[in-house]
C-alpha cells in the first residue's frame, strides 16, 4: 500500500483574472492554431474581450464587438489565425447566438473589425449526448475535405440546415461556445430580490423545460427553453425558504438545483 506520506502534490498557483460582472463574464482557454494558446476573457456585459498569454502576460486587451452582444444572446467562439480566411496574420473570431432566432445572425469578425463572413437568422447547431445516444454534433468539424461549417434555421416547422466549407483547419480542443456539464447555472444564490438562470441546455435542436418549485414541490414557474437562455424571476414575492428547479426534456431530467430565497 502506497504511504500518505510518500505522495507530494505539485500544484502551483499561477494568476487570477478578476470579473467585475460576475454572470456577465467568462474565462476560457483557446487555441488560436498551431498550439498557440490564450486565455480569452469575454465580457459581454460592455461589448468586448481580451486575449491573454498561456504565461497570462497580456497578448490583446479590450477587443470591441461592432455589434451589441446584447446581455449574453451572441457569444464570440472559433477564435482562430486562419480557420476563415486563410490568412495567417489576423485573429477572427465568430459571434453567434444558439437561440433558433430569425432575428439573429452568424458573423466572423477580424479583431480590427472588419466584417468577413455574415449569414442572416441562423444558429449553430450543437448536441452532446442526443437522443441516438453518444452522438456529438458540433457547428464545425474537420473532415478529410477540410473544416466544413454547419449553420441551421427553421422555416415554417422544417429544419434547413447550410454547409459550408471552410479554408483552414479548425484547431484542435477549440470549443465554438463555452459549454460546461453544468447545464443551468443559478446567481445570485442565496438570493433576496432577483435570481438569473443562465441555462446552456444539452442541445439546440429541441425543446427543454425549466421549472421552479418551492419546498412542497409545487410549480412556481415553467420556461420554455430553445438553446442557450437566461430568465429571471423575482423573488421578493416569494416566502423565505428552500426552492427547487429542474431542467428536463420529454424524456430525461438533465439538472436539478435548490435556491435559497432570503429577506
Amino acid at each position: 500500500m502506497l504511504s500518505n506520506a510518500n505522495i507530494q502534490a505539485q500544484v502551483n498557483y499561477e494568476n487570477t483574472y478578476l470579473t467585475t460582472n460576475p454572470g456577465q463574464e467568462s474565462l476560457f482557454l483557446t487555441n488560436l492554431g498551431n498550439d498557440n494558446y490564450k486565455y480569452v476573457v469575454f465580457d459581454y456585459y460592455n461589448d468586448k474581450f481580451s486575449l491573454y498569454n498561456i504565461d497570462h502576460t497580456p497578448f490583446m486587451l479590450n477587443i470591441s464587438f461592432p455589434i451589441s452582444t446584447d446581455s449574453a444572446v451572441y457569444r464570440i467562439g472559433y477564435i482562430t489565425n486562419a480557420l476563415f480566411d486563410c490568412d495567417s496574420t489576423n485573429i477572427e473570431y465568430a459571434l453567434m447566438t444558439t437561440f433558433p432566432d430569425d432575428t439573429r445572425k452568424f458573423l466572423v469578425y477580424r479583431t480590427d473589425g472588419t466584417l468577413i463572413f455574415s449569414k442572416d437568422s441562423v444558429t449553430v447547431p450543437y448536441c452532446y449526448g442526443c437522443n441516438v445516444g453518444t452522438v456529438e454534433i458540433k457547428g464545425i468539424v474537420n473532415t478529410p475535405a477540410g473544416a466544413k461549417l454547419s449553420l441551421f434555421k427553421y422555416i415554417n416547422g422544417y429544419q434547413q440546415s447550410f454547409i459550408y466549407g471552410l479554408c483552414g483547419i479548425l484547431p484542435s480542443n477549440i470549443t465554438e461556445i463555452n459549454h460546461s456539464t453544468s447545464y443551468v447555472k443559478v446567481f445570485p444564490n442565496p438570493v433576496s430580490h432577483q435570481v438569473t438562470f443562465e441555462i446552456i441546455p444539452p442541445s439546440n435542436l429541441e425543446k427543454y423545460e425549466l421549472t421552479i418549485f418551492n419546498s412542497t414541490f409545487q410549480i412556481i414557474k415553467i420556461a420554455v427553453i430553445n438553446g442557450e437562455a437566461q430568465m429571471n424571476l423575482n423573488t421578493e414575492t416569494l416566502s423565505s425558504g428552500e426552492y427547487f428547479y429542474s431542467l428536463q426534456n420529454k424524456n430525461k431530467i438533465f439538472q436539478t438545483g435548490k435556491i435559497s430565497i432570503i429577506h
